[in-house]
């Protein structure tokens, strides 16, 4: 018993005394208080002390800090602060792998897209689907100096017929199952973009289907001759449309590191294109990357300077 109380006293006396300040800030549990305190002292390479402080934040508490954030990429940063100083995933206060996912996707940092050839003719198709959704993801048609290169959009159109049972009216409204030719468009567009130290083919696909008949006398039932179906041309656009929120999402996972350190999103996106790269989470917050991107982006976010770009 003498040794249990002698072992545990070492271990009281060699923990490091807090001031009334600390004690006071763990005792509110306050988490954007602890989290920024917790970076502060992550900079100033006390991690035992980030260890406490973050873990003084509740795990509802930091739940309810990130839902009450609206800017994304600073509802990202709380959770990728918890992460920095607990280090180990899962351990609480943590932000869930669901909520990490969501908030990423809704970063949208600004990017350029282009050909890795200045000398290459535009792209029609990709100029076009830009023009359309690019302000709402962020996504910019650059031609000489694009952050993300792109190779040249293709697009296929295929129709296929097939025999078919429809349900089709007869004058009275009443509903019956006849033969019927089922007409299907489908446009396919794909192109290969740069992820990372990889190239990707990204695809996707618009579809359109219609059925026709020939009159059916027993129900009175006139023919429908024409299928309803779009243009190809705008069947071509929106599968174009669809490449490009396709090629957004892959980005999303694996942002280019040639992003500017220009506002919040493109620095978390930044600290995320390290994180891939170099294949550790804490990249950014462990002297990884460019010192002056990282310097800049500290300041944009409020981050202690050698803090980093904690990322969850």
């Amino acid at each position: 018993m003498t040794r249990l109380f002698l072992f545990a006293f070492l271990l009281c006396a060699c923990a490091p005394r807090r001031t009334p300040e600390q004690l006071a800030l763990i005792k509110r549990g306050d988490c954007a208080e602890l989290l920024r305190a917790a970076d502060a002292a992550r900079a100033a390479g006390d991690k035992r002390l980030a260890r406490e402080l973050a873990g003084a934040c509740p795990q509802a508490g930091l739940e309810s800090l990130v839902a009450a954030t609206r800017a994304p990429a600073e509802a990202f940063l709380f959770c990728g602060r918890a992460r920095a100083a607990l280090v180990d995933r899962g351990t609480t206060p943590s932000c869930s792998p669901e909520k990490v996912v969501e908030l990423q996707l809704a970063l949208r940092p600004k990017l350029t897209l282009g050909p890795a050839d200045s000398e290459a003719p535009a792209d029609p198709f990709l100029q076009e689907a830009l023009t359309a959704v690019g302000v709402e993801l962020n996504l910019f048609y650059d031609h000489d100096d694009p952050m993300v290169f792109v190779g040249r959009v293709k697009v296929a159109v295929k129709r296929v017929e097939s025999q078919t049972l429809a349900r089709a009216p007869d004058p009275s409204g009443a509903q019956h199952r006849i033969s019927a030719t089922l007409h299907r468009v489908a446009a396919r567009a794909e192109c290969q973009v740069e992820l990372g130290s990889r190239t990707r083919t990204i695809h996707a696909t618009e579809e359109q289907r219609d059925v026709t008949w020939a009159a059916e006398p027993r129900f009175a039932i006139a023919a429908k001759f024409e299928p309803q179906l779009a243009p190809e041309d705008e069947l071509r656009k929106k599968a174009v449309i669809t490449l490009v929120r396709n090629i957004t999402h892959a980005l999303t996972s694996s942002p280019p590191e040639n992003l500017d350190a220009s506002d919040a999103p493109t620095c978390m996106a930044y600290g995320l294109a390290l994180a891939v790269a170099t294949g550790a989470r804490m990249a950014s917050v462990s002297g990884v990357g460019d010192a002056d991107k990282i310097a800049a982006c500290e300041r944009i976010l409020g981050m202690p300077a050698g803090a980093g770009i904690p990322v969850p």
